[in-house]
C-alpha cells in the first residue's frame, strides 16, 4: 500500500512537471510568434505604402521605413528560431506544432 501511494505521488509530480514545462514553453513561443506576426503585418503595410509612393519624389523616406521594417522582421525571426532551438523548448514546440520560420521576406505568409 505504501508503494502504491508513493507511485501515485510520483506520477502526480511528473505530470505537474510536464504540464508546467509545456505551459511555459507555449507561453514563450506564442508570445514570440505573436510579435513576429505583428511585425509581418507592419512590413506588409510598409510594402503597400512604398508601392504607392514608388514613383514619387518623396519615396525615399518610405523606402527607409520599408528597409527598417524588413530588418526588424529578420531579427524577430532569428530570435524566434533561437528560442525554438533551445533544448527545453524543442520537444514541446515539436508536439504543439511550432515550426521554424523563414528569415527572409515571407516570414509568416503561408
Amino acid at each position: 500500500m505504501l508503494i502504491l501511494i508513493a507511485c501515485i505521488i510520483a506520477g502526480i509530480c511528473a505530470a505537474g512537471f510536464v504540464t508546467i514545462w509545456f505551459v511555459t514553453a507555449y507561453a514563450e513561443l506564442s508570445a514570440k510568434r505573436k510579435s513576429l506576426a505583428d511585425l509581418d503585418e507592419q512590413l506588409r503595410l510598409h510594402e503597400e505604402l512604398y508601392a504607392q509612393l514608388r514613383d514619387r519624389a518623396d519615396a525615399h523616406p518610405s523606402a527607409g521605413m520599408l528597409e527598417t521594417s524588413r530588418m526588424l522582421c529578420r531579427e524577430a525571426s532569428k530570435s524566434y528560431n533561437r528560442i525554438l532551438r533551445k533544448p527545453m523548448n524543442r520537444i514541446p514546440a515539436l508536439l504543439m506544432g511550432f515550426r521554424a520560420v523563414d528569415e527572409g521576406n515571407d516570414i509568416l505568409r503561408r
